[in-house]
């Protein structure tokens, strides 16, 4: 990724379904999902990795949930409901609807969980419309948000590396 950061891990799940808007690439979900419980299950996944982690690792450990499109959707909702067992969260051209936080029973948070929402402002799959929405409402949440836009589609783009790694060692 490019982000060279000492002491660290990095963990990468691939969503599992071939995406159907973006050739060689992938999705979380092979259709939209239906219920709450379709949802929680692929966030179920991430909280168990963050657990697993911290009974490796010990509870000193930063982990910061870093996903792009989808992935920045469930990491941000994944983050959101874990709380104070992460640092940080990073969601490159994601989104976040009330719907999901309604849906998810997500509850404002009692400390300032960072994120950083980056988002390219010709993206045309996730307009940077959804990304300006996500960083108001994890506002609203108690979340310290920073949001930075690219001029760039759907992508993540090689100038994102130093604002993540910036962002990480705060």
């Amino acid at each position: 990724m490019g982000v060279m950061l000492h002491n660290s891990l990095w963990i990468f799940p691939r969503a599992p379904f071939n995406a159907r808007q973006i050739p060689k690439g992938y999705s979380w979900f092979d259709r939209k999902p239906k219920s709450k419980m379709e949802v929680l299950e692929t966030v179920h996944i991430i909280m168990k990795i963050v657990d697993l982690i911290h009974d490796r690792m010990g509870k000193n450990v930063r982990i910061f949930l870093l996903g792009f499109s989808q992935g920045a959707t469930l990491s941000t909702a994944a983050g959101l409901l874990i709380g104070n067992k992460i640092n940080g969260i990073v969601a490159i051209a994601g989104f976040l609807s009330r719907k999901n936080i309604e849906m998810l029973n997500i509850e404002p948070i009692r400390f300032n969980l960072p994120v950083l929402i980056l988002h390219g402002t010709k993206d045309q799959i996730v307009p940077v419309e959804r990304g300006i929405e996500s960083m108001k409402i994890c506002k609203e949440l108690g979340c310290d948000v920073v949001i930075k836009t690219y001029n760039e589609k759907h992508k993540i783009p090689v100038t994102a590396m130093k604002i993540i790694r910036e962002f990480m060692v705060k």
